[in-house]
């Protein structure tokens, strides 16, 4: 008879990959298998289901992490799904801050939930090279700023809607070359981008686990530009140790 435990294992990935090593969160990883095992008559989502996918350490990284309510020019939010709960606080405080309402679906960062159940934070990656802003066809001011341009104080996204023609061109280019963040609201302007709040953002300020950070734009961005999907393949190959783990922990 084969024995589960030694199969287990054989099974385990290997201990590094070239993306460095796996995250070791045993209390966080152990709550989750918890929750996988008390759903063992549930199937496989989609994302787990075909093919293993590599895990992915968030120290790889080199940012330094800052501490909540400290200010930083030229920053992009963080937001680390070993730490969140999916509590939408930060979608709540959001919309309080920019549309002066609790409205979640208006807010600039989104909360999506994956199964086996990891959280995933979507919002503007503040990217470098600025894919939004350059897409934008109406002519530089006086200042070099088109409808959509970087604010040269916060150093984050801003739209100046008097000379926004409402073409979404930022949008498919943010669609096609980024995460998909940036789309248009209900009067027709683009919504989505991260202001930062005016370079204090409030959702880093009012997360009650710390799961998001104001980090400096030291990368290029690549990791939080991802997709949901894509960041939650990787976020449940760590969390989980992998699809094959996963049905062994139903065993």
């Amino acid at each position: 008879m084969i024995d589960p435990r030694e199969k287990q294992k054989k099974e385990t990935p290997e201990e590094e990959s070239k993306l460095g090593q796996r995250i070791l969160t045993p209390t966080r990883r152990d709550f989750l298998k918890g929750i996988a095992v008390g759903a063992g008559g549930l199937a496989l989502s989609p994302l787990v289901a075909t093919k293993t996918t590599e895990a992915i350490d968030l120290d790889y990284f080199p940012m330094k992490q800052y501490s909540q309510g400290e200010k930083i020019q030229g920053g992009r939010i963080f937001h680390d799904y070993r730490a969140c709960v999916g509590c939408q606080t930060c979608e709540m405080t959001c919309t309080m801050f920019n549309h002066k309402e609790v409205n979640p679906s208006k807010s600039r960062i989104k909360i999506y939930t994956f199964q086996p159940t990891v959280f995933i934070g979507i919002v503007c990656a503040q990217c470098m090279d600025r894919p939004c802003c350059n897409a934008c066809p109406v002519e530089p001011d006086s200042e070099g700023h088109r409808a959509l341009y970087e604010n040269p104080k916060t150093k984050a996204l801003a739209v100046n809607v008097d000379r926004c023609i409402k073409c979404g061109k930022c949008v498919e280019a943010c669609k096609t070359k980024r995460n998909g963040n940036i789309y248009m609201n209900v009067n027709g302007n683009p919504d989505g981008y991260c202001t930062l709040c005016n370079g204090d953002p409030q959702c880093v300020k009012q997360c009650p686990q710390n799961a998001l950070m104001n980090v400096p734009r030291t990368t290029d961005g690549s990791y939080g530009a991802k997709s949901a999907p894509v960041l939650a393949k990787w976020a449940i190959n760590t969390l989980y140790g992998g699809p094959k783990m996963i049905i062994d922990n139903w065993k």
